[in-house]
């Protein structure tokens, strides 16, 4: 962001993760995806009229490979082995404009709920990398998709910086699971079991989960929710969880994927999305103060519908939608700005 550079809440010596020998790509030590980790602070207000700088996408994928996604998918390949070609058939297109990050979920172990470091972190230029880690990876153990959005969501925000429009895009093909406080004699189970559960871990943890996803989004950070050959213990599971995201398909759906073809097609819209009409401000109005956007000469309003409107003020993101998103992304590229007011001292 040449205008008014980059900020992070890291110190000098944590900014820049170690390499790891094994992947040649950069990857998150365990200090990185603390939940307490340092984030950015808010943007002062400074009064200006400036050129707003379309955002550069960072999207972690968080990549269910829980024993059921060994099930045969489409002859005689794997979900795990279709999800991994989807990603190499779509995610070249963004290797120097996207940076991706990676962490796939459980742990080894034939029962692992665990969590693992993130394969990689977030950067440019890894798609390589990441296709061959995935192809070492195989499918096992549980479904710990709260702990697995929560340890995506602590290592993006470790890393972040002012430059970047932020998402988490999941990818599961069932009900989540692995919550010991749930009580298996009343509980949902997952897999299509029925009747009663035989542990806590069994049973469908969906509160749980949308619930770490709606807090990541309250914190500027969406999930894009994948259900790949998704059974129908889950279909409205998957779908809370997306509404939670803030990034539902049609506002109220997660994308579904039932064939090589519906998971590629899903992988392309979301990667065309996430960074689609989003724009950065070094620059943010006090709380009397005022923003008044523009795309060209033209005023527009804040409207989450055919408007502005911010996706996380603190670091000065904002995003235009419907026909103000239509004229910024149209073939005259009229420019986008902003005049920031400031009431305080």
């Amino acid at each position: 962001m040449p205008a008014c550079g980059a900020r992070t809440g890291l110190t000098p010596h944590d900014a820049a993760p170690p390499v790891d020998a094994g992947t040649d790509a950069r990857t998150i030590p365990d200090a990185f995806v603390s939940p307490d980790s340092p984030d950015a602070g808010p943007l002062p207000c400074v009064p200006t009229t400036l050129a707003l700088t379309p955002a550069t996408p960072t999207v972690m994928l968080v990549l269910d490979r829980s024993q059921s996604m060994s099930t045969r998918f489409e002859g005689a390949r794997t979900r795990w082995q279709v999800l991994t070609s989807a990603l190499a058939d779509t995610l070249p297109a963004v290797d120097t404009t996207m940076e991706l990050g990676a962490l796939v979920f459980p742990s080894d172990g034939a029962q692992s709920c665990s969590i693992p470091a993130p394969l990689l972190g977030p950067a440019l230029d890894q798609v390589d990398a990441l296709i061959a880690a995935l192809g070492r990876i195989g499918p096992n153990g549980a479904t710990p998709t709260a702990d697995a959005i929560d340890a995506a969501s602590a290592a993006v925000f470790a890393v972040r910086a002012a430059s970047s429009a932020r998402a988490l895009v999941l990818a599961t093909d069932g009900g989540p699971d692995c919550n010991s406080a749930l009580d298996p004699r009343t509980c949902e189970c997952t897999g299509g079991a029925g009747g009663r559960c035989m542990q806590p871990s069994r049973c469908l943890d969906d509160v749980r989960t949308v619930d770490r996803i709606a807090a990541a989004a309250a914190r500027g950070l969406p999930t894009y929710v994948i259900g790949i050959a998704d059974d129908t213990i889950s279909t409205g599971v998957l779908d809370r969880m997306a509404v939670a995201g803030g990034r539902a398909r049609l506002g109220t759906t997660y994308y579904g994927a039932r064939s090589s073809a519906e998971l590629e097609s899903a992988l392309t819209a979301i990667r065309d999305q996430v960074a689609l009409c989003t724009y950065l401000t070094s620059s943010v109005p006090d709380a009397a103060g005022s923003i008044r956007v523009q795309v060209g000469d033209t005023v527009v309003a804040e409207d989450a519908t055919s408007g502005w409107t911010w996706v996380d003020r603190n670091n000065g993101e904002l995003r235009l939608s419907g026909a103000a998103c239509d004229q910024a992304s149209s073939t005259s590229r009229p420019g986008v700005s902003a005049t920031i007011e400031c009431a305080g001292p």
